[in-house]
Formats: structure tokens, C-alpha cells, sequence
């Protein structure tokens, strides 16, 4: 029974994870749930850590080409925006809909973007978000 409950609660701590944005210049954690993957995890969290995308244009470029990106993509909707600094959108996967919650910080003064991407529901992702960072890794890392 009580392992019955701790799944519950982790599966719970996904959705009511800690809320997105940025906050004094990061992205918020990720929860205990290997639901998610962010750059500015801590070195030695293996479960979510990821690298931020290193990029060669200006800050301006990357942040058109992701932006051009979730504008053109299909079962995405574009959640906030910061002109030239920050994006939040929801994928939605193709066949069950099930939604992730994606952000993307671009700071100033350097030349990669901070990135977090997690699944808003169920427990695991089968390493679809970092097949996802993956992808907007191959995308900035174009010229």
C-alpha cells in the first residue's frame, strides 16, 4: 500500500511540478520524476541533467529559428514568448495527445540556450525529452 502511494505521489509531483519560467536567470528544477530533463540540473544529477545547446550565431538568430520552429511545427501551442529571450510552448504527442511542457532561455552575454523539457503526465518519458533536446540541438546547430 505504501509503495502504492509513493508512485502515486511522484506521478502527482509531475503535474503539480514547480512552475515554469525564469527565475534570477534559470529555469526552474525538474521534479523527482524521471519525467524530465533540463539543462541546469545539478553536474551530478544523471536523471535530468542535459547540456544547454551551445549555438555559433548571435542570440537573435537562435531565438528566430526556434521561434520559426514552434510557429510552423504541427501539435504545438505557443504558451509565452519573450521577444529574443524566452519561449514556452506545450508539444502534444501525435497519437495520444499527451502534453509536454517545453522552455527554452536564451541569456544574455552568451552564446547557449538554457532548456527544459518535461512530460505533465505519467512517470516516465522513454527519453522522448531528450530525443526532443536532441532535435533542437541538430536545429541551432545548423548556419
Amino acid at each position: 500500500m505504501e509503495s502504492a502511494l509513493s508512485v502515486f505521489f511522484i506521478c502527482c509531483m509531475s503535474v503539480l511540478s514547480p512552475l515554469s519560467g525564469v527565475s534570477d536567470g534559470e529555469l526552474r528544477g525538474c521534479p523527482p520524476s524521471p519525467n524530465c530533463v533540463s539543462s541546469q540540473s545539478m553536474e551530478y544529477n544523471f536523471v535530468h541533467k542535459v547540456d544547454p545547446i551551445v549555438y555559433t550565431t548571435t542570440r537573435k538568430v537562435a531565438y528566430e529559428r526556434m521561434a520559426k520552429y514552434f510557429h510552423e511545427s504541427e501539435n504545438i501551442w505557443i504558451k509565452e514568448e519573450k521577444e529574443g529571450e524566452y519561449i514556452r510552448v506545450i508539444f502534444f504527442t501525435k497519437v495520444f495527445r499527451f502534453p509536454d511542457r517545453v522552455e527554452i532561455y536564451f541569456p544574455e552575454g552568451k552564446q547557449e540556450a538554457q532548456v527544459r523539457s518535461q512530460s505533465i503526465l505519467g512517470l516516465w518519458d522513454i527519453f522522448a525529452n531528450r530525443r526532443r533536446v536532441n532535435q533542437f540541438r541538430d536545429l541551432l546547430a545548423k548556419e
